[in-house]
């Protein structure tokens, strides 16, 4: 909130991220930074079977998906998503992601429609070519999911126009507090929200 700008803050959510990891991409991406061998027999020739009221299913092999639980899961994602930050890079000068939670942002100044009307459309193709990635590695992208909002002080959000950003199908509409890693906060970046939840 200093020196008069905004920053357009875009939260994503990958849908069950960790069971849609594909073995064969991240085989495939281990190799490259030298330690494919050691997770092969690890994912590999895994089963899983349910059961329910005492009845139990037949056992069947696993395909996608890392085993959750450990400390190896969130690794192994990050490696299978290891892409999504030069994605990213392409398009915007930071971004954060904790697991299947992506943090994108870009800060304008709220003077100039021309700045708005630029980093709007930034974010845009970084959300599409985010889009077109978690399609190829058969990950999916919750537009349900996807929120938005404008952070600044009062004076400043008051110059913005942007009520809305399109994300796959979907408008999704500016929101005036969001849930970001279990906390709430608003547009001036006060949990007043998150508190009173409590």
């Amino acid at each position: 909130m200093n020196r008069q700008r905004v920053t357009l803050l875009v939260l994503l959510h990958l849908s069950a991220a960790f069971n849609a990891v594909d073995h064969s991409i991240l085989l495939d991406r281990l190799y490259t930074v030298k330690v494919h061998s050691w997770f092969t027999s690890y994912l590999h020739d895994r089963c899983q079977s349910i059961s329910i009221n005492g009845e139990t299913s037949r056992r069947f092999e696993v395909q996608y998906g890392v085993p959750q639980g450990s400390c190896l899961g969130p690794l192994l994602f990050t490696l299978y998503a290891s892409k999504l930050f030069t994605i990213i890079e392409r398009h915007l000068p930071e971004a954060h992601a904790y697991a299947d939670d992506i943090q994108l942002y870009v800060s304008f100044s709220a003077n100039s429609r021309d700045d708005q009307s630029a980093d709007v459309e930034v974010m845009q193709r970084c959300i599409v070519d985010i889009r077109e990635w978690t399609l190829s590695d058969r990950l999916k992208l919750n537009d349900g999911k996807t929120e938005f909002v404008l952070i600044g002080s009062r004076q400043q959000l008051a110059k913005v126009n942007i009520d809305a950003l399109h994300v796959g199908d979907c408008v999704t509409p500016l929101s005036s507090a969001v849930k970001n890693l279990g906390s709430w906060f608003d547009e001036q970046l006060k949990m007043d929200k998150h508190i009173n939840s409590i």
